[in-house]
């Protein structure tokens, strides 16, 4: 099943579509008897969500509800990381298309981007064609300098990866019966007849493999920008 949508667009229809989907889904959780009674034991253990109501489908200020009823809904697809080293990227791509990708990254949820420039270019009033002209040439010769490096981490696992922590950090364990239950509950609520059941293990790797992915980009890019400069 495949019910995802541009998490990257601004409010739009797609949003709209997309927050009735995961309140449908986070009703029918409330109604499913696993799924009540893994809420109601995470209640008891210190990560109280029963209240809660799914208000982000853009998942830039999410609840945790947010993140429950969304993981059957966002797009399941293979972490990719990119490095744009200084001058590399304008020798294949225009600049302005170098600068509409980085502005889809920096907008995307589920992408990490670091940023390194050598200088803060101080916020201006633009008046008038000239001074436009000007300041945007000014900002491209900057931008040319710029190294950055994406991540774009797997959506679903995403979201439980920072489920499966939280939980941890508040209740001082992962509770992964309730967790699985409450994936499964929503895969079902979602219309996946047999839903998705995730055994300890597989959580357990999902969240070291993001938290391992995470590091690993971080060192690469600092690395790679190391030797760039050398």
């Amino acid at each position: 099943m495949d019910a995802s949508v541009d998490l990257r667009t601004p409010r739009s229809k797609n949003d709209t579509a997309m927050l009735q989907k995961m309140t449908d889904v986070w009703q029918q959780i409330l109604r499913d008897d696993d799924g009540r009674r893994a809420l109601e034991s995470l209640k008891r253990a210190g990560f109280p969500v029963l209240h809660l109501s799914p208000r982000d489908p853009t998942f830039r200020k999410p609840c945790w509800a947010d993140y429950i009823a969304g993981i059957p809904l966002v797009p399941y697809q293979a972490s990719r990381r990119r490095m744009y080293m200084k001058g590399s990227s304008l020798a294949s791509s225009s600049i302005t298309r170098q600068l509409r990708s980085l502005s889809d990254d920096l907008r995307d949820p589920f992408c990490d981007v670091s940023i390194r420039i050598t200088k803060d270019i101080p916020p201006s009033n633009i008046s008038g064609v000239v001074q436009q002209l000007i300041e945007t040439a000014d900002f491209i010769d900057e931008f040319s300098k710029w190294r950055w490096t994406t991540r774009h981490r797997n959506p679903r696992n995403a979201l439980i990866a920072e489920l499966r922590w939280t939980i941890r950090h508040r209740t001082g364990r992962p509770h992964d019966a309730e967790l699985s239950a409450l994936i499964d509950a929503a895969f079902r609520a979602a219309g996946v007849k047999n839903g998705c059941y995730i055994d300890a293990s597989v959580l357990d790797r999902i969240e070291k493999r993001e938290k391992e992915s995470r590091v690993k980009a971080t060192a690469r890019f600092r690395f790679r920008t190391e030797v760039s400069r050398s």
